[in-house]
């Protein structure tokens, strides 16, 4: 038995889209990524309308070891002209003090030594606008 579990609504219709903000290949090759220079801010989302950004999943092929404190992320919500949410991408992804360890908790995830990958699934709601940069 399911019970009250969030399996419980599965297979339950809704009323809405699930869109994709990606960094793919629009050439059809294998260069999946946005690089973003020294100084560079780069908008890796720009939504016009209501809803709430439920994943955010990224790479960062950096060589540095202190690229967890020099990448800063920013979310601006509903036309707000100071962001949300601006720190360096290790604190938001769970990495105190950029120190890289793999871990998995509920809302976030994080394989830094071995996949690079950076995961949050902190739901994050906006009633008509919604952007996010990163800033190298």
């Amino acid at each position: 038995m399911i019970g009250q579990t969030s399996l419980a609504s599965l297979p339950r219709l809704r009323d809405y889209t699930s869109p994709r903000i990606s960094s793919y290949d629009i050439t059809g090759g294998n260069a999946d990524a946005w690089r973003i220079e020294q100084g560079e801010t780069k908008v890796l989302a720009e939504i016009d309308s209501p809803g709430c950004l439920k994943h955010l999943w990224m790479t960062l092929g950096i060589k540095s070891e202190d690229y967890c404190r020099r990448i800063v992320l920013r979310f601006y919500w509903d036309g707000c002209k100071q962001p949300s949410v601006e720190c360096p991408i290790g604190d938001f992804f769970g990495l105190g003090h950029g120190v890289r360890k793999n871990f998995i908790t509920l809302p976030l995830q994080m394989s830094p030594q071995n996949g690079k990958g950076f995961n949050s699934w902190w739901p994050m709601p906006f009633g008509e606008h919604a952007r996010v940069e990163a800033e190298n």
